[in-house]
């Protein structure tokens, strides 16, 4: 992985910032929330405390407490008189709850809603009864089939279900012993796709306070058993009390009214007393970014919330007599801090007095949402920026830095040519960090490399100059022992070191030829010539020069142009070829290959014998380097090639030694640019 892209990742951990800053927000909502919850519950305190102190408030009629749970029916408030049709549309408007009436065995059988309007309570009865049984007459019975009962204070009135039309509601008259009808109760019957469906009007004076219902299902129009029951009438066969909300109670509790806080009084059973105030302010306002706060409160939520109910008030804060807290979530990701606080008029030790009903209190967490939201649209704004600024600053610093290296390298593959030769160039940084100490290091380093270099590059002349003079001594004095009288074992002696100054000399004379080659090569000049005219002229005398080799020449039809110098091309080849015929065995084929592409020259000279050592593809071109086997008796020093490689460079080329792919011997190829 690159440097740039190293930094880069390690940029990212400034999005730890907006993480840690979410953190730190969590704690602080967390605290806001409980310190809210708890004004909410001083508040809900207050309420029970003041309505513990007047029981009357919430408990006008003692005797409601004395009746089993269950039994009791809320009347709602109706905001007008339902159309008596049968159909309840105007309950569906109203959006009521209504409640679950469940047979014997606990089965979903039948909902009931109430209201109030005026001074009469209106009931929408829904039974689900795919099979009614309707009234027969002829039996003689108030409801031979499926009937609905209705217990007031003072009477039992039987309603005969019918398929459609009015209701007729049907009492005992105990004076007169007769069955007469009602007429104050006013209904109608309709089919629905499950069952039946009731909807009337009672006259409030009529029910006495008390109100039950009986459901009967019946399989047949005989008057027989029920085989399903359902109601709200007790064992003790007396009707419970219908509840409404009690205006004294509403008035007292309107003196702790406050903006965007909703007060509920409901009694042991979660009917509700008495409210004040809205929350749906808060909702509208909610409503406008709801987006933003949506993906807030994802942010910032805890623990997953219940939602709050649309039409009713949380079970779940009426069930117990002790304090509830909870928090719910409310329309558009809002949050409602609800607190349940139980009124009882005393408590102690030895007796538990019942429990008059609950103060709940309301109220959206909307005003913390909006600090918290502010506070993490500002968080999120300045991470980001601070993100971004140090992103870029990062990724400028790791591009400058990665530049630097780059150009470090460059300028390290650059400080040696094809031929080896320090070019003496290195650029040196100033900088002071480690990466310029780094390159005036690489370049003290080079310079003292070009220093020896030179030395080297020098030795051979020097060597040359050196040792001509002791060498010309030492022949002079071995010319006249031997123009003298030696006996047989002597001459031999002198015969052997005539020789090996003779080797000595020319080795001598080769290192000064090598190091005067060098320096003529820079100066030749360049002409046109036919290369492949060339090659069928040097191919021709190294056959005549060399007869126990075989010379193959491979080139295409036609003159080959080059721009170059013809007598130094010539010296190459004949580098080439002198040292494939050392290598080569005897009667073995030397051969020559020209191959020209658009751009270059490729010149091959590929002969059998041995393969070149590993690691040596590259060293066989430097000075004074030698891989023949013949213990320096030839006098090679290494310099052929090295002339090679440096007329090759002087033309622009290339010169390379591989092996053959099938291991039979050795390729040089020279390749020269057009």
């Amino acid at each position: 992985m690159k440097l740039r892209r190293q930094l880069l990742l390690v940029s990212l951990v400034a999005l730890a910032l907006p993480w840690a800053g979410c953190q730190y927000l969590r704690q602080v909502e967390q605290a806001l929330a409980q310190g809210q919850i708890q004004a909410l519950e001083a508040t809900a305190s207050a309420v029970a405390a003041r309505l513990a102190s007047a029981p009357q408030l919430i408990a006008p009629d003692p005797e409601r407490h004395a009746r089993p749970p269950g039994a009791q029916l809320y009347l709602h408030p109706l905001p007008q008189a339902p159309l008596l049709d049968g159909y309840g549309d105007e309950w569906r408007q109203w959006r009521l709850p209504a409640r679950q009436l469940p047979d014997t065995d606990g089965s979903p059988f039948a909902q009931v809603t109430l209201g109030q309007f005026d001074n009469h309570v209106y009931l929408l009865l829904t039974v689900a009864d795919r099979t009614p049984a309707h009234h027969d007459p002829r039996t003689g019975l108030l409801a031979s089939g499926d009937a609905v009962a209705i217990h007031t204070a003072d009477h039992h009135y039987t309603l005969p279900v019918a398929s459609q039309g009015p209701v007729h509601a049907l009492w005992h008259n105990p004076s007169r012993g007769t069955d007469e009808r009602e007429l104050r109760l006013r209904g109608r019957w309709t089919s629905s796709a499950s069952g039946y469906q009731l909807e009337m009007a009672i006259p409030l004076s009529l029910t006495g306070g008390e109100l039950a219902l009986e459901i009967a299902d019946r399989a047949d129009s005989d008057g027989g058993q029920p085989r399903r029951n359902a109601g709200t009438l007790p064992a003790d066969g007396r009707p419970g009390k219908l509840v409404r909300p009690l205006p004294q109670l509403q008035a007292e509790l309107d003196h702790f009214a406050r903006p965007q806080l909703h007060l509920a009084v409901v009694d042991s059973e979660g009917f509700l007393l008495a409210g004040s105030g809205q929350i749906e302010a808060a909702y509208e306002k909610e409503s406008q970014f709801w987006l933003r706060s949506w993906i807030y409160r994802r942010l910032l939520s805890g623990e997953p919330q219940s939602p709050m109910p649309e039409d009713t008030l949380p079970s779940t804060l009426t069930q117990n007599r002790v304090t509830a807290r909870q928090w719910f979530r409310g329309p558009f990701a809002s949050r409602i801090g609800a607190v349940s606080v139980p009124v009882v008029t005393r408590a102690d030790d030895v007796v538990e007095r019942p429990l008059l009903g609950r103060v709940i209190a309301l109220q959206s967490g909307q005003v913390l949402q909006s600090l918290t939201e502010s506070a993490a649209h500002r968080l999120w704004l300045i991470s980001c920026v601070a993100a971004g600024t140090a992103l870029l600053l990062l990724l400028g610093y790791a591009s400058w830095l990665s530049w630097r290296i780059r150009r470090l390298h460059r300028a390290a593959q650059n400080a040696v040519d094809a031929s080896g030769k320090l070019r003496g160039n290195f650029p040196r940084s100033r900088m002071d960090d480690e990466l310029g100490a780094l390159n005036r290091a690489f370049a003290s380093l080079l310079a003292e490399l070009d220093q020896y270099h030179q030395y080297l590059r020098t030795l051979a002349s020097k060597l040359s100059h050196e040792l001509r003079t002791p060498l010309a001594v030492v022949r002079s004095s071995l010319d006249n022992l031997a123009a003298g009288t030696l006996d047989e074992q002597n001459r031999r002696y002198a015969e052997r070191a005539m020789e090996g100054s003779a080797r000595l000399s020319g080795i001598l004379n080769s290192l000064a030829a090598a190091s005067h080659l060098e320096a003529s090569i820079q100066q030749a000049e360049r002409e046109d010539f036919d290369l492949a005219d060339l090659l069928e002229v040097l191919i021709q005398s190294y056959a005549d020069a060399q007869p126990g080799h075989k010379f193959t020449l491979e080139k295409p039809y036609g003159t080959m142009p080059l721009c170059g110098a013809p007598e130094l091309l010539a010296q190459l080849l004949d580098k080439l070829v002198d040292n494939a015929c050392s290598f080569a065995p005897a009667g073995s084929e030397i051969r020559v290959s020209l191959q020209p592409s658009a751009d270059w020259y490729r010149l091959s000279v590929e002969n059998d014998g041995p393969l070149l050592p590993e690691g040596y593809t590259q060293k066989l071109f430097d000075s004074l380097v030698s891989i023949r086997d013949d213990g320096g008796k030839a006098g090679h020093l290494g310099l052929g090639l090295h002339i090679a490689r440096l007329i090759a460079d002087f033309h622009r080329g290339r010169l390379t030694a591989t092996n053959r792919e099938d291991g039979s011997g050795v390729i040089f190829t020279l390749e020269l640019p057009r």
